[in-house]
């Protein structure tokens, strides 16, 4: 019993630790990660995409940004500009590190991911709550 649960506990940990390690690899090559300030104070005027759920987007989203669900945006992101920047973010960054690495393999070279997501964003909001 207790090898059992010891060996789930490590196979969680053991992912989790790859899984951060992974994100922040895809994140090294190919965007830069701003700070929730940075994020905001930068991304005035460019493209703003959450990738997030668009129900999560209704009920609470970044000021200005749009909503594209990364499985769309990962077929089709002709909506977005090479020439400008992209600011992107979602829950914890996972989903925006590898539409980052999408981007930036289809040359896209101005890419920003908001660190830690949206929960950790302190600039202005637009809520329907």
């Amino acid at each position: 019993m207790w090898i059992t649960l010891f060996t789930i506990i490590l196979l969680w940990f053991l992912w989790y630790v790859g899984n951060k390690l992974w994100t922040n690899s895809l994140l090294k090559k190919s965007a830069t990660v701003l700070s929730s300030e940075d994020f905001e104070s930068q991304s005035h005027g460019h493209d703003i995409v959450d990738i997030r759920e668009p129900a999560k987007f209704k009920s609470k989203h970044v000021f200005g940004a749009r909503n594209i669900q990364y499985m769309m945006l990962k077929e089709n992101h002709a909506a977005l500009r090479k020439d400008k920047p992209v600011f992107l973010y979602d829950e914890n960054m996972q989903f925006a590190a590898r539409m980052a690495n999408t981007l930036k393999k289809d040359g896209y070279d101005q890419v920003y991911v908001l660190k830690n997501g949206f929960a950790d964003y302190k600039g202005k909001v637009k809520s329907n709550q």
